[in-house]
């Protein structure tokens, strides 16, 4: 379980002009051979600090981005989720050094997202561009910027270590009085750009600028229960923005997010096919009624893959389903009675 932390194109040439035009046109900054000095510049004016106070006292820091053009911040659930109750106040400090009251607007514990609204929009407040998480490749390099241990305006640089990666964190509930927790399960983004406390709910963009994700937790080798914070190992994990503006979206619309579902209970299993065992989730029972139901997938059927992605355990399956939006058509793989077979099935709201 992961830790809440609140992480080329060469020069074009001839044989003929050689040396020479190398020098004189270097080449352009490509997505592969991003301009990182240039990125952070556009991008810092849009990405925040975050501090959370109690009746006056600020107890907690974290960071965002602006997203839209209403005056809406990202960040994450965990960062903001202490302010929601009485006393409780958010502050947004920008590039500049504005500092801005800011209301929560709307705060999803299972996927970890919230939004915030400033009451001020100051001049020239622009949005982060939003990228395509789903296009993203494993070694394309990436920016982490937000506000680690306090150190605002902070940029790291990394690739993209891994993707559809499994990440649970326990997350603060409903009622942050009562400390209630929820379990988000994030289908990850993994990056080796360093994220530590502080980063959480700031951006991680490509190589032309784009948010591509949203900085969330961090694998650390601190034990649970021993105090302290543990530093970067460079396994940070981030939301894929196609699933957090969705869950935005939702919030800034109504105020609560619904959440997509298959309507299966499912456990962790192995299942035998063309004489190799792999991991799956095991379906033990079909809601009546529901998007699997209606797929025609059945009690003891083993699905070992959605939309191509791979599904070894049951976690692998939440993960990925929950990084869809209700209406989406996914294509289920699973094995029956020894037989492969694809099945289609439309989310529903849960």
């Amino acid at each position: 379980m992961a830790a809440l932390i609140g992480g080329a194109i060469g020069v074009g040439s001839t044989l003929l002009a050689g040396a020479q035009e190398e020098q004189e046109n270097p080449g352009e900054a490509t997505i592969e051979t991003p301009d990182w000095t240039k990125i952070a510049e556009q991008a810092s004016p849009s990405v925040a600090a975050i501090q959370v106070g109690m009746n006056g006292e600020i107890s907690g820091l974290g960071s965002g981005f602006v997203y839209g053009d209403q005056g809406h911040v990202i960040t994450n659930n965990h960062v903001v989720a202490a302010a929601d109750a009485p006393g409780g106040e958010v502050q947004v400090v920008l590039s500049t050094g504005a500092t801005v009251n800011a209301q929560i607007i709307g705060r999803d514990p299972e996927t970890d997202i919230a939004v915030l609204d400033l009451e001020q929009q100051p001049e020239g407040l622009t949005p982060l561009p939003v990228g395509q998480s789903s296009e993203l490749e494993v070694g394309e390099p990436v920016m982490a910027l937000g506000n680690p241990l306090g150190l605002a305006d902070t940029v790291t640089t990394g690739i993209v270590s891994a993707l559809n990666r499994p990440v649970t964190t326990t997350n603060i509930g409903e009622n942050p009085t009562e400390q209630d927790v929820a379990l988000t399960i994030t289908n990850a983004i993994q990056t080796d750009a360093a994220i530590n406390p502080g980063n959480s709910g700031g951006p991680l963009v490509n190589g032309t600028g784009e948010v591509i994700g949203v900085n969330s937790s961090a694998a650390t080798l601190q034990e649970p229960g021993s105090g302290g914070q543990g530093g970067s190992i460079g396994i940070g994990f981030a939301i894929p923005i196609y699933q957090a503006t969705n869950i935005a979206d939702q919030l800034i619309s109504t105020g609560e997010a619904k959440h997509p579902h298959l309507g299966v209970s499912i456990t962790s299993s192995e299942v035998e096919f063309n004489g190799i065992s792999r991991g799956s989730a095991m379906v033990s029972s079909v809601s009546g009624g529901s998007p699997a139901e209606q797929a025609g997938i059945e009690d003891g059927d083993h699905i070992i893959a959605v939309n191509g992605t791979a599904v070894n355990s049951a976690v692998s399956l939440q993960a990925i389903i929950r990084s869809q939006a209700i209406g989406d058509t996914v294509t289920i793989t699973l094995v029956r009675g020894g037989q492969q077979m694809d099945l289609q099935a439309t989310l529903a709201s849960e």
